[in-house]
């Protein structure tokens, strides 16, 4: 993956925002065989940051909190699979952005 790059300050926004500055770029499916080993056994949710650069590199990801306690945690969250995004046309600086993001993980029967 590239180098992140910051050409400007980075913008905190909350996670309706996102869509104003950055998209996911499409990522080709991938049948798994097994449950991925950065996700957590059982049910849960949690909330973490996601900074993406002015590339649309993701930089990081930052644990704020998960239920049931530690059911997530940073070397969990740091194992999963980097995201890459492209700006919006509102975004034509190529802004960061830090964003809060929530997840729920179901029990599945």
């Amino acid at each position: 993956m590239p180098e992140a790059t910051f050409n400007h300050d980075i913008v905190i926004i909350n996670s309706a925002q996102l869509d104003q500055y950055w998209s996911p770029q499409a990522l080709k499916p991938v049948m798994l065989n097994k449950r991925p080993d950065w996700l957590p056994k059982g049910a849960g949710k949690g909330e973490y940051y996601q900074t993406i650069a002015s590339n649309g590199n993701e930089v990081s990801k930052t644990l704020i909190s998960s239920t049931p306690e530690g059911w997530m945690t940073q070397a969990l969250l740091n194992k999963m699979p980097k995201q890459q995004f492209k700006p919006t046309a509102q975004n034509d600086k190529r802004l960061p952005v830090k964003v809060k993001l929530e997840f729920e993980v179901k029990r599945m029967n």
